[in-house]
């Protein structure tokens, strides 16, 4: 008799456990739709914020940050709180502003280069370079920068886009 409850209970944990795994699949995937749909409203929109967590600089090794830096798109304009690892060559005493700055996008572009994918390039000058931003963006989030300059070596980032 023991047995048979044992194998009641039994079964009715699995069937249990099968019904709950369904659901999180389920809650995963529209949380995951839900995401994909905001990451393309925000880039159509040009209103999103990526959040930096490693540096790349050329020719060195990838550098973690423990300090939130940050991209910050809103219209036509931008906000570069980025650190800067690497050479310069013809910049302002003490080093200038490098990559923290406000600044008004001269040119943007957006291309969707998959179902997953959207490039954006971001052209912006102030008084002390011209700096390309190229943006790689994925539907899950994630996104990396590489910035390039005249006066200073080309540095990466990966980091995650969050909304505004």
């Amino acid at each position: 008799m023991k047995k048979y409850v044992f194998l009641i209970v039994l079964a009715a944990l699995t069937a249990f456990s099968c019904t709950v795994s369904e659901q999180t699949r389920q809650s995963r995937a529209e949380k995951k739709a839900l995401l994909a749909q905001t990451i393309r409203q925000q880039v159509d929109e040009r209103q999103y914020e990526i959040i930096v967590r490693q540096a790349f600089p050329l020719g060195g090794t990838p550098i973690m940050l423990t300090t939130p830096y940050s991209l910050t798109i809103i219209g036509d304009s931008i906000n570069s709180y980025l650190p800067y690892f690497g050479r310069a060559w013809n910049v302002p005493y003490g080093g200038g502003k490098a990559l923290n700055f406000t600044g008004h996008i001269r040119e943007y572009y957006s291309t969707w280069v998959s179902d997953q994918q959207v490039r954006i390039a971001i052209i912006v000058e102030n008084d002390e370079d011209i700096y390309q931003y190229d943006v790689e963006v994925f539907l899950n989030g994630s996104a990396y920068i590489n910035v390039s300059c005249r006066n200073r070596q080309t540095i990466g980032f990966s980091g995650e886009m969050r909304g505004i």
